[in-house]
């Protein structure tokens, strides 16, 4: 595949070229997509993101991209935006050496291996989508490849995890976890990753002469012990009490 070859998108047919061009991405962009299974109508019209998309820097008299300056100097892209935005001059931007911090997270597809936020400037799936994808065991090919779907009908709100949206029940569905663990947990503040990516511990069960106690039932579905007393002293039943989730409070 080159930048030559045809494409048929809603009913137009022009070159990769040509549909690039329109859509403001590199001939490059394109045609990874295309090669990494993304259907024609997807990789044509899924947006690249801003910061990739557009953005050039002239230094030294030559005029590249950030990820370009990047490959040259070892500065990264997105520094390099940052500080232009600060004020610097481009030779400085582009060149100055960036004080030692941990090494960017590195990913290796088809034996090419590139920094997370090179794959995305290159694919156009955000860089945190790409680091989220990969934190619950999605493989580097499918991370860095696979398009963002837009669902429907999945609620007023969602839970968004790799870039897929779906309502805390669907998650349930999909991993086991109970619907109401789900809720409790991101009432609580955990990440949408942790929330429904980490196992109900099985705890072991009650003597047979006694039930769960109010710790046990806090314990066993995230909600508060404290909130199901106040459930129960209210006159809740213990299937409600411990079954409802927490609403969260809204700010004052």
């Amino acid at each position: 595949m080159d930048k030559r070859t045809e494409l048929t998108v809603r009913g137009r047919t022009r070159t990769v070229e040509e549909w690039a061009r329109w859509r403001g991405m590199t001939v490059e962009t394109l045609v990874w997509r295309l090669e990494h299974g993304w259907e024609a109508p997807d990789a044509v019209l899924v947006p690249v993101r801003a910061a990739a998309a557009s953005v050039v820097v002239t230094a030294f008299g030559r005029t590249l991209t950030p990820g370009e300056w990047e490959r040259e100097n070892g500065v990264p892209a997105t520094l390099i935006g940052k500080r232009i935005k600060l004020g610097w001059t481009p030779e400085d931007a582009v060149s100055r050496p960036v004080r030692s911090k941990r090494t960017a997270r590195t990913v290796t597809v088809g034996g090419e291996t590139l920094a997370i936020h090179e794959w995305s400037e290159r694919t156009g799936i955000p860089t945190a989508v790409i680091s989220s994808r990969l934190s619950i065991g999605w493989t580097p090919e499918r991370a860095v490849s696979e398009p963002i779907r837009k669902r429907r009908g999945t609620g007023r709100q969602g839970v968004v995890i790799g870039g897929e949206r779906l309502t805390i029940r669907e998650w349930s569905e999909r991993t086991g976890i109970p619907a109401n663990v789900i809720s409790n947990r991101l009432n609580r503040g955990w990440t949408p990753e942790r929330a429904v990516g980490t196992p109900v511990r099985k705890r072991r069960g009650p003597k047979p002469d006694r039930s769960p106690t109010v710790r046990e039932w806090s314990e066993r579905t995230g909600i508060p012990a404290n909130i199901i007393y106040v459930r129960l002293s209210r006159g809740w039943t213990l299937e409600r009490a411990v079954g409802t989730p927490v609403r969260p409070r809204r700010d004052a």
